[in-house]
């Protein structure tokens, strides 16, 4: 981890912070389905829904190589 500029605490928050954002994407894979949002027009309502497309690439930064990683990839893998 010297090689990259960050001690051995650094390092493990790094890797902290990817179980951080897999936490919350598990709790996003819950909202999913969508919402029904109610509309200030009468008799409306609105629907959300997603449509991922899934992981197209990924650019890390040199010095923060889990974290970015995984703020990505975690997102993606519950779509």
């Amino acid at each position: 981890s010297l090689e990259m500029g960050k001690i051995h605490a650094e390092g493990c928050g790094e890797v902290q912070e990817y179980i951080d954002i897999c936490d919350l994407a598990a709790g996003m894979s819950r909202q999913l389905p969508g919402q029904v949002l109610p509309s200030e027009r009468s008799e409306h309502s609105l629907l959300e829904t997603w449509h991922p497309l899934g992981t197209i690439g990924i650019i890390t930064a040199f010095n923060f190589p889990h974290a970015v990683a995984g703020w990505n990839s975690a997102v993606s893998l519950i779509c």
